[in-house]
């Protein structure tokens, strides 16, 4: 025999960081209170790739539900540990950077948009736990959006951190460089080259996208090339000199590499180095 479900609410989680923002790399897991409820009144969740979703068997309207629930239990709202698979998140994901802590989501502090129900974030200092944010979703909330969207969507966006991109160019083999910049498509500029030490000791040249913030991202965005403008005895008298790449295709970021800017702490960086 077939049996009937209907869904109560859905909830999805987006992320800048990733292709298409879907995030793929977060859990949810059922607090123990709403554990007892499932199993006590047959509520299934449905995981997606992004989200999952919570359904049911009974007959009886999510009003009728809601009622009895509270009535029988007192309990009016379901919560949800959240918690990653990927130990770069916080590396990659747009907070403070001395955060250490929880993010939090609750459906009263909750807004419409685009026909889904976005959770507001409010961070929590606590630490020490194994998860990275609470999820309650109270039944009122589900009911009142439901009112506006038949079921509703709950969603929960995340920003890509945005860092100052740092080419550390290291040149071990003393290839020739008159006038080395690096070079890519779009307004997109690089300060330098300046000359420094890098922490190992070594002869550097630095060049930074500077007040340019560029987000971190899972797959390739900008596409940079070191080049070289020869000297003006590399070319034939008259004609325009053209820079010669010696780079093509600098790397992207690694999302666990962060550091700080060297006049503004407060300001990360993501330093990568290329050697020569």
């Amino acid at each position: 025999m077939s049996r009937g479900y209907q869904s109560l609410f859905g909830l999805e989680v987006f992320h800048s960081y990733f292709q298409q923002n879907i995030c793929r790399c977060l859990e949810f897991n059922a607090e123990a209170d709403t554990v007892k409820l499932m199993k006590r009144f047959r509520f299934v969740i449905r995981r997606k790739v992004n989200g999952f979703g919570l359904y049911s068997d009974s007959e009886q309207s999510a009003e009728q539900q809601f009622n009895y629930i509270q009535q029988a239990t007192g309990l009016d709202s379901f919560s949800f540990e959240i918690r990653t698979t990927d130990p770069d998140f916080n590396f990659f994901t747009e907070l403070p950077p001395d955060w250490v802590g929880q993010m939090n989501y609750d459906s009263n502090n909750a807004s419409l948009t685009d026909g889904r129900v976005q959770l507001n974030e409010e961070p929590d200092g606590t630490t020490g736990d194994a998860y990275i944010g609470r999820i309650i979703l109270r039944f009122d909330d589900i009911l009142r959006f439901s009112d506006q969207t038949g079921y509703p969507t709950f969603a929960i966006s995340y920003q890509a951190r945005a860092t100052q991109w740092q080419y550390f160019v290291i040149n071990r083999s003393s290839v020739p460089l008159n006038e080395p910049s690096i070079s890519g498509k779009g307004d997109i500029t690089f300060d330098g080259p300046q000359n420094v030490v890098t922490a190992a000791g070594e002869a550097a040249l630095l060049f930074s996208s500077g007040a340019n913030l560029l987000p971190l991202s899972e797959q390739v965005i900008y596409k940079f090339d070191l080049v070289n403008l020869p000297s003006s005895t590399d070319g034939t008298s008259g004609k325009p000199l053209t820079p010669r790449v010696i780079i093509k295709g600098l790397p992207n970021p690694a999302p666990q590499w962060i550091g700080t800017v060297k006049d503004d702490t407060s300001q990360l960086s993501s330093p990568m180095y290329v050697y020569l």
